[in-house]
C-alpha cells in the first residue's frame, strides 16, 4: 500500500499500516538481545581487538566455548564451530587474529556463577605475530578473574559476562579483557572441556 499526500503535503500512512508497524514494533521487544562481544588487549605485546564470536555448549559437562574473532564470521563456520567446540587460526591460506576460551560457566552445574570458574581453556592467535600464538589452561582468579557471568550453560541458553586478566610467557606480555552477552546454540557441541561435578 502506498500513503496517500495531504492536504498540507506531508505523506500519510496508509490505513491500517499503522497497527502493522505496532505489532512488528511489539515483536521486536519481546526478541531476544542482539549478542554482542569483544576481547582487547595484548598478545605477546601486539595489541589486539575482536569483536565477532561463535558460541558451543556441551551439555552433560555444561561447558561453554566461545570463539573470538577479528573479522566477520561466516555461517557455515558458526555453524561447524557450534558442533566441535573448534576454529582453525588458519583461514584461507591466513594466520586470523582469534581466542578460543573454554569454561565451566558453573563449575558442572548448569547456572553460571563467578566464583564456580576455577581455570579457562586459552588459545590465541595473532595475524600479525604469527609467534604469539599460545594455548594454555589459566587458573582463576589468579590468572584470570571473572567480574561477572550470568545464564544458563545449556543448548538455547544464554551467557553473559566479563573476564580479565593475563600472564608473562617467555618474558612476553599477555592480557585480556573479555566481555560477551551471547546465545548459544540450540544444537549440542560434540566436543569440549570436561568441568566434573
Amino acid at each position: 500500500m502506498r500513503g496517500t499526500k495531504s492536504s498540507t503535503g506531508r505523506r500519510r500512512i496508509a490505513p491500517g499500516a499503522g497497527a502493522i508497524l505496532l505489532l512488528l514494533l511489539a515483536g521486536g521487544g519481546s526478541a531476544h538481545a542482539e549478542d554482542s562481544c569483544t576481547a582487547t588487549g595484548v598478545m605477546a605485546g601486539e595489541a589486539f581487538s575482536a569483536t565477532h564470536c561463535a558460541a558451543a555448549v556441551l551439555p552433560g559437562e555444561n561447558s561453554v566455548t566461545i570463539w573470538f574473532n577479528e573479522s566477520p564470521i561466516a555461517d557455515a563456520e558458526r555453524e561447524m564451530f557450534a558442533l566441535s567446540a573448534y576454529a582453525s587460526s588458519i583461514h584461507e591460506g591466513k594466520e586470523r587474529t582469534m581466542l578460543l576460551v573454554a569454561f565451566c560457566p558453573g563449575g558442572g552445574e548448569t547456572s553460571a556463577s563467578a566464583e564456580a570458574v576455577k581455570s579457562f581453556d586459552v588459545g590465541l592467535a595473532h595475524a600479525q605475530a604469527p609467534l604469539a600464538g599460545a594455548q594454555w589452561v589459566m587458573e582463576a582468579p589468579q590468572e584470570l578473574r571473572v567480574e561477572r557471568l550470568e545464564g544458563e550453560a545449556v543448548p538455547g541458553g544464554r551467557i553473559a559476562g566479563r573476564i580479565v586478566g593475563g600472564r608473562t610467557s617467555d618474558g612476553r606480555s599477555y592480557r585480556l579483557d573479555l566481555t560477551f552477552d551471547l546465545a548459544l546454540p540450540k544444537q549440542e557441541a560434540a566436543s569440549g572441556i570436561a568441568c566434573g561435578r
